[in-house]
Formats: structure tokens, sequence, C-alpha cells
């Protein structure tokens, strides 16, 4: 079920650049009517505190996103309450948590999770939401993308869920049809006149391709999601020393300090971005897409959310994902749906039965057929197919190509 969370007008909270302040952009961003969320990596609790000072004064909502539980900022919070700020986000993992849940007032309490299985340590925080951060995002993520993340916590607990990572124009109504409540963009909304980064990475950031987010990672357990070509040196140099602090104790810290160390401002006028360590995650590409009608951030949030808007209007007017439709019927089965070949488990008829029985068309796949043509195990395995009536099979087998035959 999708609940209110923010005190906005949309559905949608915006961090701001990593090690960039700009109470400009934070006005920008709630006069469009999303919630500006202070992204505090890699400043200290002082810093964080004066900031959250100057932005008490300012006549607008917004947030803060801490890179880990710090206690001590926490109290500090929870004695000096701030009237507009509506939400501390706060990540959490299976190592690092918070046992108890913060007197922060109206300040609603919002918990980052990057990983699966946690909801006895999000039970013992009580937060008001989730935001579940998935491997496109950018910065440090997870190792499942955001749909992973957002089919496990959709059905494992009832907060209110956010998805950061992934979020586009037309993923966004999915991800919205499924069950989420809000989203969380970064670099997608940066081509904006408000946004506060130099115009060398303007032009960066318009001219991205598919490839040019790399991860940095320690075993798959801490994943940073970076900006990088084929020569970024400095990308290439911490994947390497990546690979030899995983082996020691402290490896995921030192990595983490050797990031803060090297990472760049957006907003620095002089730096060789395309030769620099920076956050951005694979929703950069979007970036380029939602400028297309307009640079102004007000208008290109309205875009977003009117062609959100336009796509769910169409799913529930020709909803193609129900029974019977026509293409279930021209494939002769209840749902419109096709089981994917997989090799090892959908080379039995018990198997295939199974998906049939439940509505969708089963897909035989004979990877290990020793025979130079599929059909004698294809004989074999429909004879004890218990069907009666025409069924369309799908029947896929690798030898040295790939074919695809539909048979009757």
């Amino acid at each position: 079920m999708i609940t209110r969370v923010l005190n906005t007008r949309l559905p949608l909270m915006i961090y701001t650049p990593v090690k960039v302040f700009d109470l400009s952009y934070f006005h920008a961003v709630f006069a469009a009517g999303a919630l500006p969320v202070f992204d505090t990596e890699f400043l200290n609790t002082g810093e964080i505190l004066q900031k959250i000072r100057l932005l008490s004064q300012e006549n607008i909502l917004f947030g803060i996103r801490l890179p880990s539980p710090d206690l001590k900022l926490l109290e500090t919070l929870e004695r000096d309450s701030v009237s507009n700020l509506d939400l501390v986000v706060i990540p959490i993992s299976k190592t690092d948590a918070i046992d108890r849940k913060p007197e922060l007032g109206d300040t609603r309490l919002v918990l980052e999770i990057k990983d699966i299985g946690l909801t006895e340590r999000i039970d013992r925080a009580d937060p008001h939401a989730v935001i579940l951060k998935g491997n496109e995002a950018a910065g440090q993520v997870s190792r499942y993308s955001s749909l992973i993340l957002m089919q496990w916590y959709l059905k494992s607990q009832e907060r209110p869920v956010f998805i950061h990572g992934g979020v586009g124009q037309y993923t966004a109504a999915g991800m919205l049809a499924a069950g989420v409540s809000g989203f969380v963009m970064d670099t997608q909304v940066l081509l904006a006149d408000e946004a506060p980064v130099s115009p060398a990475f303007k032009n960066l950031l318009a001219a991205v391709e598919e490839g040019d987010s790399t991860e940095i990672s320690i075993q798959d357990k801490q994943v940073f999601r970076v900006f990088a070509k084929l020569g970024t040196k400095v990308v290439k140099d911490l994947k390497q020393e990546a690979v030899v602090l995983g082996g020691q104790p402290d490896g995921e810290q030192r990595l983490y300090e050797k990031i803060a160390s090297q990472i760049v401002a957006l907003n620095d006028s002089k730096a060789p971005f395309i030769q620099s360590l920076f956050f951005m995650g694979q929703d950069g590409l979007f970036a380029r897409h939602l400028a297309k009608k307009s640079h102004k951030l007000s208008e290109m949030i309205h875009q977003f959310f009117a062609t959100l808007g336009q796509a769910l209007d169409c799913v529930d007017e020709f909803d193609p994902v129900r029974e019977h439709s026509p293409f279930a019927q021209s494939q002769n089965t209840r749902l419109p749906l096709i089981q994917g070949p997989m090799a090892n488990i959908s080379d039995n008829p018990e198997f295939a039965a199974r998906v049939l029985e439940a509505g969708a068309l089963p897909f035989l796949q004979w990877d290990l057929c020793r025979h130079p043509w599929p059909m004698p195990c294809c004989q074999r395995d429909l004879k004890k197919f218990p069907t009666a009536g025409p069924v369309w099979w799908g029947l896929r087998r690798l030898i040295p190509w790939c074919i695809n035959i539909w048979i009757w």
C-alpha cells in the first residue's frame, strides 16, 4: 500500500551532491515539490551540525542523510530539535545498526537498506519508512538491484518503501505500481540550471554512456559505484587496491578512507572530471533524458511525474498482464506469461506441467541432451506431459548455434 511519508507535495527526495552545500539548491528542490536531503558523506560531526544550523534558519523543509549510525550526532538532534528537519536517513547493515528508535520529535526516521534479511534490525529501530538503495545508485550501494530489494522488502515487511537506484521516468511507474511510496534521486537532476555543479561536470554528464558507471568493491561486501571511463586511472588504481585490501581485517575501512581522500566535489571548476573520482550510478544515464524538454528543475520534476502518470494510465486502460488477454489466448494459456528457459531446471516435463498449471507457457530446454538433435528428448518427455488438448511449447536447444522452435 502506498503511504504518504514526506510533508512535501511530491513523494520524492533529492540528495545533494557529495561535498557540495548550496542553500539555493535546497530552496529550488523544495519549491519544485520535492524534499531536499543533505548528503553528509565524508563530513565530520562538527561540519554536519554547522550546516544543519544554517538550514534551520531557512523557510523550507529538509532532510539529512548520515553516512553511518552516528550516535553522538543523533543524541544532539534528540536534545536540540530542528523544527524544519523533516527526516533523518540512517544506513544500517548486518554489521552496523541502531538498537532503538531515536526520540526526534516530529522528525521522521528513515533507514537506508542495502541488503536483504534486515527485518529484525528494522523492527528494533522502528523507522517511519525505509529507503532501498540498489546497485544502480551512486556511492556505497547494494550488490542487489533496487528491483530485487523492492520485491523482497515489499513482501517481508509493511513499512513504506522508497527506491534509490534505477529510478527513471518509466521504471518509476512500475515501482509505484508494485507498491512503493516514493523515490530518491541524485544525479538524474544535475543537468538542471539550479544544480550546484560546475559547467564542466554538466558537459560530461550530458554525454555519459551506459558503461560509464563502475564498481569499486571488496568481495561484494562493500560496493561503491563511481564514474569511470576506460582511461580513468584513479578508479583503476582503487580497484587494484581493493583486491589487496580484501584480505585485510581493516580493509573496508581503509578503502573508504582512500576514497574519501580522493573524491572531488562536483562544483570544483578546476577538476578534470574524466580523470577524477566521484560518485555516479547508472542513474546518471537518465539525466539527459530528464533535461530533453527543459533545464529548469521544477519543470524536469513535473515532466517526470507527468510521464509516470501517463504510463500508469496506459496500464489501467490497456492492462496487458491479465487473465485471458489476447496474448494469453494466442498461446492457449491463462496468463500472458512465458517461463524463460533455464538449464538443468526447465528440462523436465514435471516442472513444465507446474508452470502450465500456474497459467504460464512452459519453455523446455535440453542443454544436456546428448543426442545431436533434441527431438528424441522432446518425444520422450512430451509423452510424460500430463495435459489434454493443444498447448504451445517453446523448445530451446544449445548446440553449435542457438535455435528457438515453436511447435504445436
